[in-house]
């Protein structure tokens, strides 16, 4: 199960499936966001039948980019290269999805 999800989540963000493992998080190593987020869980709830309404937490962020941004990218990256994880949005990693499709429900953290 643990290739086949880690196939999905490549195909969906493009990154290669060598340098994807259980421990790498979707939201803040691979940068999905906003919509994309949502279409992912979507996908995946689909393609390996896990039933998504328990889910609690908050994964992604609003979809978009700020006009402040534009202005403020450096320190921006600055603190993605750092690992700042934004409030109020929970790590989601390929493991969690695994343990979620093993079970076909959303497992809990």
């Amino acid at each position: 199960m643990e290739s086949e999800i880690i196939a999905f989540v490549s195909e969906f963000t493009g990154v290669k499936a060598e340098k994807i493992s259980p421990d790498t998080l979707i939201n803040f190593d691979l940068g999905v966001d906003g919509d994309d987020g949502a279409e992912l869980l979507e996908e995946f709830s689909a393609r390996f039948g896990v039933d998504l309404s328990p889910i609690s937490e908050t994964y992604f962020g609003p979809e978009g980019i700020s006009v402040g941004f534009l202005f403020l990218w450096p320190y921006y990256l600055y603190r993605r290269i750092k690992g700042y994880k934004p409030k109020g949005i929970a790590p989601l990693s390929v493991g969690h999805l695994v343990r979620s499709a093993e079970s076909e429900k959303w497992a809990s953290m």
